[in-house]
């Protein structure tokens, strides 16, 4: 009976715990019995109990219908009832009606795609055959043309005078230079800063975004185009004079043709002379204090609009400003001073890399550079 006791109690879902009592309490309320189940449930007073069923008929308590009455008494000794999970309702099927608008809109699509691809096919091939049909007419018309100035009557044509295919080609030259030298200075310079910034990979990531080598690229494509489809130079366009003493100017005009024709590449950059240090300017080697304070020139400086957090790394801005020189300027209205190396912004540096919090007299550029460091969980806000 104790056997059976125990299995209907673990089967209820008791706590281990509770499981003893439970079943002194089962134990109590349980008589033997020769009629099968071989027990009966009764009261105090020894009486059988009994429940009502579906159909309202009173039948003798069992083991389980005490252990649920148990259950309602006591909650705390029973562990919670799973709950159900839904069953899942039946994929939808689909009916004839949806699969037959399906296949019309399938085929639909399908024919707009092929349609697509074709007139895309023919403008394809439209637009080659007239971009070659426009490059060789201007090729037999260069080659016609080139003759014809040099069989066309008129006074004898210098010999050192160049045709026009010769002044193109060197024109091309002359921009491919330019360019190209203009090309390798602005590469040159962006080599430079990206070696200067090698330590500081927001700074990199700046100077990167500045897009040096399109730039040049591209300037060379449109100066290499303006060369090649320009128009003919003032020395073509004159006619030449019939009369014996017109015969010199066109050497004379031949030597400045060069000279006059436009300069269409970028202009190279030309550096700017040092300006000169001004009374209150502080400039010399630095020693950082922290990532708001420095040491420059033996005096104590504080950067403006950086505000030191704990947290900030010093040795990171130290190893960024080794061997380099700090220039500050001071502020009107603040005893903080405007530091620079290089260039660029000392303090919106910090700033841009987590090195402390933006002061209340912080400018917005400042506060945008902690606003990019807080959001890219930077120094200080990544702890």
């Amino acid at each position: 009976m104790r056997l059976r006791i125990a299995r209907a109690v673990t089967q209820a879902g008791a706590y281990p715990v509770a499981e003893r009592t439970l079943a002194l309490l089962a134990e109590a309320a349980l008589a033997p019995s020769l009629e099968p189940p071989g027990y009966r449930v009764i009261d105090r007073t020894g009486a059988p109990r009994h429940v009502t069923e579906a159909d309202g008929a009173l039948v003798p308590m069992d083991l389980p219908a005490l252990l649920a009455e148990l259950r309602d008494r006591h909650p705390a000794l029973f562990r919670p009832i799973p709950a159900q999970e839904p069953e899942s309702a039946p994929e939808p099927v689909p009916t004839e009606d949806f699969r037959m608008a399906t296949a019309r809109f399938v085929e639909a699509q399908s024919v707009l795609a092929r349609s697509l691809v074709t007139r895309s096919a023919t403008r394809s091939r439209a637009l080659a055959t007239s971009l070659s049909s426009r490059f060789a007419t201007l090729r037999r018309s260069r080659v016609a043309s080139s003759p014809a100035e040099a069989v066309a009557p008129g006074p004898a044509a210098d010999p050192a005078e160049p045709s026009r295919a010769g002044l193109v080609a060197g024109r091309v030259r002359e921009g491919a230079q330019r360019v190209g030298g203009y090309a390798r200075g602005r590469l040159a310079d962006s080599a430079s800063r990206l070696g200067e910034v090698a330590r500081d990979r927001n700074v990199m990531r700046d100077a990167l975004s500045r897009r040096a080598l399109p730039i040049g690229l591209g300037a060379a494509a449109l100066v290499a185009l303006l060369a090649v489809f320009g128009g003919r130079t003032p020395q073509e366009t004159a006619s030449p004079d019939t009369g014996g003493p017109a015969q010199s100017p066109p050497q004379a005009s031949s030597t400045a043709a060069p000279q006059s024709a436009p300069d269409m590449s970028p202009a190279l950059p030309e550096e700017t002379p040092p300006k000169p240090a001004s009374a209150n300017e502080i400039r010399g080697p630095v020693e950082v204090i922290d990532t708001a304070t420095l040491r420059v020139g033996g005096k104590l400086v504080r950067l403006f609009g950086v505000e030191w957090v704990r947290g900030g790394q010093a040795d990171e801005l130290t190893r960024y400003l080794a061997g380099r020189t700090v220039t500050c300027q001071p502020v009107a209205g603040s005893e903080a001073r405007l530091c620079a190396v290089d260039g660029r912004d000392l303090s919106e540096v910090v700033l841009f890399n987590g090195g402390g919090r933006a002061s209340p007299e912080a400018t917005p550029d400042l506060v945008a550079a902690e606003d990019h460091a807080r959001a890219e969980r930077l120094g200080v806000w990544g702890r």
